[in-house]
């Protein structure tokens, strides 16, 4: 009886130590796949969407519609995150957990507002780009939740070094990029069906030279400064055309001579890796650049007085 009582005995303290395991395992892997389900959601999203942005067209209302309510409120938050860092940096504020917690809130509250548009096409350019700042906005709010937890009384180079090796903080920067090209991309398509001169694509795919970007239209040298964006990495508070327009300075200046540098490439690194480039140069310098442009009716090409 008693042998028989201590085989039960063990079989059963085997069978509740192997459910256990098998539980805490349960959890952690749905943790795992909780999160990598929902970066797959967002990617297999963008693939339906990109499937006809080949075959697409827009109109203009589209691009301006998409403006005010999918890229401003992007843009609303990232330039108050890309304040943040410049503060910090600076030291005009600390890093605190209370500032990321409420970056964090903001970022969650721009991402519901976005994700309640109904005016975005569901498939093509538009719908990707907008996929593309859902995730950004998914992915910092992941990394601010994160920082806030170390945060307060870490030194500043400390904390920004910290904070932008990061996987989320990286995953959103390199989505927000991506979705700013699909942006630009769509004012391509938008301005080759009204102006023919003007191509329907146009891809940076390795070095520009300088005697070729000046035969460009204006638009797609600023869709090509949004590749260079993209493949630098560089998540930024100046636009596309702001550094289109400090490249074409330059070369007017006649600098890129005494720089010796020949391409376009060389040129946008230099601009940027100096701090040359800052939102709204586009405007001080447009009039004196560039003639009649094809643009759309976007905010940010327009005055800033309208």
């Amino acid at each position: 009886m008693d042998k028989h009582l201590s085989r039960y005995q063990m079989l059963f303290s085997l069978g509740f130590i192997f459910m256990l395991v098998a539980a805490v395992g349960a959890f952690f892997a749905g943790v795992e796949v909780g999160s990598s389900r929902t970066e797959s959601r967002y990617e297999a999203k963008k693939l339906l969407a990109s499937a006809a942005s080949a075959k697409t067209s827009y109109s203009q209302q589209d691009l301006v519609s998409f403006y005010h309510t999918v890229f401003s409120p992007y843009r609303e938050f990232q330039n108050e995150w890309l304040a943040m860092e410049k503060k910090v940096e600076s030291r005009n504020i600390p890093a605190s957990s209370s500032l990321l917690k409420d970056l964090g809130d903001l970022a969650d509250e721009k991402r519901k507002e976005i994700e309640s548009v109904r005016s975005v096409p569901d498939t093509g350019l538009l719908a990707s780009a907008r996929i593309g700042y859902l995730a950004s906005l998914d992915s910092i709010s992941q990394a601010s939740a994160a920082a806030a937890k170390v945060a307060s009384g870490q030194p500043a180079d400390s904390f920004l070094s910290s904070l932008r090796k990061q996987q989320s903080y990286k995953d959103a920067a390199r989505k927000g990029l991506a979705a700013q090209k699909d942006y630009y991309s769509s004012m391509l398509k938008w301005a080759s069906g009204v102006d023919g001169g003007i191509p329907s694509e146009a891809v940076l795919t390795g070095t520009v030279q300088s005697s070729a970007w000046s035969s460009y239209p204006l638009l797609v040298k600023i869709k090509l400064m949004a590749d260079l964006l993209e493949k630098r990495g560089r998540w930024t508070d100046y636009y596309p055309q702001d550094l289109a327009g400090s490249v074409d300075a330059l070369l007017q200046s006649g600098e890129s001579q005494r720089l010796h540098a020949s391409s376009i490439n060389e040129l946008a690194d230099v601009v940027t890796g100096t701090g040359a480039v800052r939102g709204g140069d586009f405007w001080t310098m447009k009039s004196r650049l560039y003639g009649k442009e094809t643009l759309p009716q976007l905010p940010f090409f327009l005055p800033p007085d309208n």
